[in-house]
């Protein structure tokens, strides 16, 4: 941890004329922040007071020297011609504006003080402005400091974009890469721009495709497969049905429709003809792989996230690649009534292909019948009618859902509870 003296040097020669053009200061009033967290008021008068003396000294350089000293900044430092005659150019339109804001415009405010001060401007004009400025500058990065270390994840706002901007960074960088690329060629006239523009886009739209689901799609396991965690005592009735195609909350939810109680699903799911996927985020899929498993019609499932999680399984009925009923499982606790374990299930039918923002990309997937009541029910029958071991119920734990902007799914909020026959 930087101490008091450290971080008012550092303050100082980020605002004074000459060093502040390679000392940043911004790690210092980060660190004024976090010390601030920790109770130690004393990091932020320091940075507020070698800012503070900083651009009142390059004021004073700039007032005594400024001309000169200019020519001779612009032939050491050529990269300054430019905020130097941008700084001049707005203190002349919007002086007190640019004073007052200087800290928050980027390369601008290493020479504000010194062109305030060749021009002339009155001390106490200066001063007042300045350090409205200052508090500005200032206190924005000791507020980062200070919310990084309390945690973002404190703030839920702020956790929620954090999430968005990391689950989304591939496809960002994607768009970015090309928005230069296309910035760039229109600079210098490039022909066909548009066509290169595009094709740019879509091979980096792919190869984030890609990466996705064959390199890091297991980035969001909290333990390593077949790493078992303890379990905690849930009420069915409070757990969360709903599921997305992604961690931030951006997505529209699909829905969680099936409990099962006491086993492990794919007792139940071999016993009733359904056959287990093989999934991105719990499988080692190659290239290779995936066009074997298209060819034998079980192509492997996309994740769902339940509390941030991909499935644990997943299983489907037979069918072709187009159309098949899939349900994918999620072990949540121990029933707190029985003590037996729990797994919720996300029932639905897959038909056809749409293209749908997923995961932090935009790609091709099955298109989800919204009618998920309907896949439930067809489960409970073929459970009563094939298994005289274990019963059904149609419970009322969540609330009817309509299809709209925050689900893709509709139903009477009934869950399909499956449970072993106690045998006397």
């Amino acid at each position: 941890m930087l101490d008091g003296m450290s971080l008012f040097i550092g303050a100082l020669l980020d605002a004074l004329i000459g060093p502040n053009l390679f000392v940043p200061g911004e790690p210092f009033l980060l660190a004024a922040g976090y010390q601030l967290h920790q109770g130690i008021w004393t990091g932020v008068l320091a940075v507020l007071l070698g800012g503070l003396i900083g651009d009142h000294a390059s004021y004073w350089i700039g007032r005594y020297i400024g001309t000169p000293a200019q020519k001779k900044l612009v032939a050491w430092q050529p990269k300054t011609r430019r905020p130097i005659a941008r700084c001049r150019h707005l203190m002349y339109k919007k002086g007190n504006y640019v004073l007052a804001f200087a800290r928050l415009l980027g390369p601008v405010a290493w020479v504000v003080p010194f062109i305030a001060g060749s021009n002339k401007v009155a001390w106490g004009r200066f001063s007042l402005f300045s350090s409205v400025g200052l508090i500005l500058g200032v206190g924005q990065f000791v507020m980062w400091g200070y919310l990084l270390a309390y945690g973002i994840e404190q703030f839920p706002l702020l956790n929620q974009i954090k999430s968005a901007l990391v689950e989304h960074q591939y496809t960002l960088l994607a768009i970015s890469v090309s928005l230069i690329f296309l910035y760039i060629g229109r600079k210098l006239r490039w022909r066909l721009l548009f066509t290169k523009f595009t094709a740019l886009l879509f091979g980096l739209m792919v190869w984030a495709n890609y990466s996705h689901f064959f390199f890091y799609s297991d980035d969001f396991l909290q333990s390593p497969n077949g790493q078992q965690t303890a379990l905690t005592t849930v009420e069915p009735s409070l757990l969360d049905y709903k599921v997305y195609p992604g961690v931030s909350n951006v997505f529209d939810a699909q829905a969680m429709n099936v409990i099962l109680i006491g086993e492990n699903p794919r007792n139940l799911m071999s016993q009733l003809g359904w056959i287990e996927n093989q999934t991105f985020s719990r499988n080692d899929i190659e290239l290779a792989d995936y066009f074997q498993l298209l060819k034998d019609n079980t192509p492997p499932v996309s994740d769902l996230f339940w509390n941030s999680q991909p499935q644990e399984m997943a299983f489907q009925l037979p069918g072709d690649l187009m159309r098949r009923s899939h349900i994918r499982w999620w072990q949540a606790g121990v029933e707190m009534e029985s003590q037996q374990p729990i797994w919720l299930g996300a029932l639905s039918y897959d038909d056809g292909l749409q293209v749908t923002p997923y995961s932090g990309i935009v790609t091709v997937l099955h298109s989800v019948d919204p009618n998920v009541d309907q896949e439930r029910d067809k489960l409970a029958q073929q459970v009563s009618d094939r298994l005289q071991t274990h019963k059904v119920e149609l419970a009322a734990l969540t609330q009817p859902i309509v299809l709209d902007e925050d689900h893709e799914y509709y139903t009477d909020g009934r869950i399909l509870v499956i449970r072993p026959q106690v045998v006397m």
